[in-house]
């Protein structure tokens, strides 16, 4: 009989759940798909909801959901699915239907087990948890309870919601589920910031580092580029699959790690400190090919298809500049012919160019070092500056020695060439990026990258687009309630034809983002509430909704006992008070009462402080909560608090004020 369990239990397809992190949310699904085509993993979705933290799925084997688990960052385990329902009674029902060779090869003699109760947004009492796996006495355990390390773990899964200021008594969903791995979280912690030898203002965190290598769905031996490598934290993640990687940036200063440390007490950067030094630090040096000092715009590699991958965050303009190498020229006047004529006689005069190579030689490569001088006088320094000064052919080189060349740089920095830069708008920039994977990339080969956009303004036209590159995700994270950036995930199709460029019309962050924020930063807490109520998430996952719910009740006061009549209680604002005014007819002591926001008296504020205007206020200040100090010393006086544990000392201090 234990035999007929066994091949039918290997036979038969299963449900498996994934409970995943609450944050991220938008990730999560192209998250599962991108390292299911890794795998070669067909999916079969069960239920694939928008905001609840887990999904169900319909797979053939258990080896396929170990590995889609285990790779994905944002599931915090799976589970072989043996019931789930609305309540506890439902949820024993759907379990007594399981067959008798889905349960039975887990329960027996030779295998250990162990029962966990766990409740998503709602704290379980021990004799709750203790009731729950009581209950479960039905299914027989054979085998010996081991809590440290079980062959067989159960576990019991309590759902209530995201809303964690309106928790139900019971459950929306309850599961019960076979633990088959854990998720790839640990490698957030052993691949922290904290940790790393070299980190810089803009370095990506860990666990969105290794996300975005999953979109990218990095196998052992592809290789991948950062074309704004940074201090390289992409790299790592990729490294950590298996990946060979290499990076460019334009900033010598960041890939040569001279920069600013980023670190609170660190003076100045450590000898150690380099991209390298941080894959040697996981033990993934024998991952990386190099980095090189390039502008995107200009790149130095032969057109031909050969990345896998290319995972880059380009710089916004915000926290590291944008840049590229160019020379502005003034395109509001043309030359005039006696301007083409002196520029037509300078080139001319490179003519003379072999003559002054040949004098640069003789001084530089003579068995004299310490000559300075040419035979007929001329200074290096003068022959390095000279206007006809260019590289002679190859054939005429003479070998050079590094070390002299290196010492000959060091004295006359003037030989040193220092290419000059412009401003580079994004718009450009993720338009030389598509162009650059649509040559580079192999067909099939993703472009991960982020875009960052201001959510007022944000339209789909705004993800730059190329002929040959599809959209597979487009995923936003949330910043602050102005601004958020986007993953965008494109796939190359086809190779490109001749006269196909990318398109991007992206919106320049710098000067906007400035006000933008300012603004914010001068908002009352009533109107950010209102302002993210108007986006369904925040960028924990949680929803934001009941928060404007609840703020509505704060702005309705009811009065319960107070003399004199009652007009409308429109708020205007208080040109010398803080806060504001509402209109009201009080002269003694008031009792405002609200049992949902726990909101007790009035205060006189502003100009209304005049123990002369208080027999005929028809103003009140509503003071913000958490804002114990402003009661008033003369007439009533209102405290506004949200929180029920503070009303007894907020109704001490009205007693004192009024006495």
């Amino acid at each position: 009989m234990h035999k007929a369990h066994l091949a039918n239990y290997f036979n038969m397809t299963k449900k498996y759940l994934f409970w995943c992190v609450n944050e991220h949310v938008d990730f999560r699904i192209p998250e599962l798909k991108s390292v299911a085509s890794i795998f070669k993993i067909p999916l079969k979705w069960i239920e694939q909801p928008n905001e609840d933290p887990f999904v169900i799925l319909e797979m053939d084997s258990e080896s396929d959901a170990q590995k889609i688990v285990s790779r994905c960052m944002l599931v915090r385990a799976g589970y072989e699915l043996w019931g789930d329902g609305c309540s506890m009674e439902e949820l024993h029902a759907s379990i007594r239907q399981q067959p008798a060779s889905l349960i039975a090869p887990h329960i027996t003699k030779d295998k250990s087990f162990r029962v966990r109760v766990d409740g998503f947004n709602k704290t379980l009492h021990s004799a709750d948890k203790l009731a729950k796996i009581n209950s479960l006495s039905y299914l027989q355990f054979e085998g010996p309870v081991d809590l440290c390390n079980p062959t067989t773990q159960l576990n019991i899964i309590e759902y209530y919601g995201l809303d964690n200021t309106d928790v139900p008594e019971q459950p929306y969903r309850v599961f019960l589920g076979r633990c088959i791995g854990q998720g790839g979280r640990d490698l957030i912690a052993r691949y922290s910031l904290k940790q790393r030898n070299y980190i810089g203002s803009t370095s990506m965190d860990a666990q969105l580092s290794f996300i975005m290598t999953n979109l990218a769905r990095l196998e052992q031996g592809n290789l991948v580029l950062d074309p704004f490598v940074g201090t390289g934290s992409v790299l790592v993640s990729a490294a950590h699959h298996g990946a060979f990687i290499w990076g460019s940036d334009i900033d010598f200063l960041t890939l040569h790690a001279r920069t600013k440390p980023t670190r609170v007490k660190q003076v100045e950067r450590a000898a150690h400190e380099s991209i390298l030094s941080n894959l040697e630090q996981y033990g993934l040096g024998s991952q990386y090919l190099d980095v090189a000092v390039m502008d995107c715009a200009r790149t130095a590699w032969r057109t031909q298809p050969f990345l896998d991958a290319i995972i880059t965050d380009p710089p916004y303009g915000i926290r590291e500049s944008t840049t590229r190498v160019g020379k502005e020229q003034d395109k509001s006047r043309d030359l005039t012919t006696q301007q083409k004529k002196l520029r037509r006689k300078q080139r001319l005069q490179h003519v003379r160019t072999q003559e002054v190579i040949d004098k640069y030689n003789k001084t530089s490569y003579s068995g004299n070092e310490d000559s300075n001088d040419s035979e007929d006088g001329a200074t290096e320094e003068e022959l390095a500056n000279s206007s006809g000064c260019c590289p002679p052919p190859n054939d005429t080189l003479p070998t050079i020695n590094a070390d002299r060349c290196d010492n000959r740089l060091a004295d006359n920095p003037s030989l040193v060439h220092y290419p000059s830069k412009v401003n580079y708008s994004l718009s450009d920039v993720y338009k030389d990026l598509l162009n650059f994977a649509a040559s580079y990339l192999v067909v099939g080969g993703r472009l991960v990258f982020w875009l960052p956009v201001f959510r007022d303004d944000y339209r789909s036209d705004q993800v730059p687009r190329h002929p040959c590159l599809e959209l597979m995700y487009n995923c936003e994270q949330i910043l602050n309630c102005h601004s958020s950036r986007r993953l965008i995930t494109l796939q190359k199709t086809r190779s490109p034809k001749v006269g196909e460029r990318a398109e991007a019309h992206v919106e320049e962050l710098t000067d906007k983002f400035r006000e933008k924020f300012f603004i914010a930063a001068q908002m009352t807490r009533d109107e950010r509430i209102a302002r993210k109520s108007q986006f369904s998430r925040d960028k924990r996952g949680q929803g934001l909704t009941y928060r404007l719910q609840n703020n509505s009740k704060a702005k309705h006061i009811e009065q319960c006992s107070a003399p004199g009549p009652q007009v409308s209680a429109t708020p205007e604002k208080n040109t010398e008070g803080n806060g504001d005014i509402c209109d009201s007819v009080d002269s003694s002591k008031a009792n405002f009462i609200d049992n949902n926001s726990c909101i007790t008296g009035v205060n006189f504020g502003g100009k209304l402080r005049d123990e002369n205007n208080i027999q005929c206020a028809k103003d009140f200040l509503i003071v913000e909560p958490n804002n114990e100090k402003r009661v008033s010393e003369v007439g009533t006086t209102i405290l506004v608090s949200k929180f029920p544990e503070r009303k007894q000392s907020l109704e001490n201090k009205l007693d004192e004020s009024v006495n």
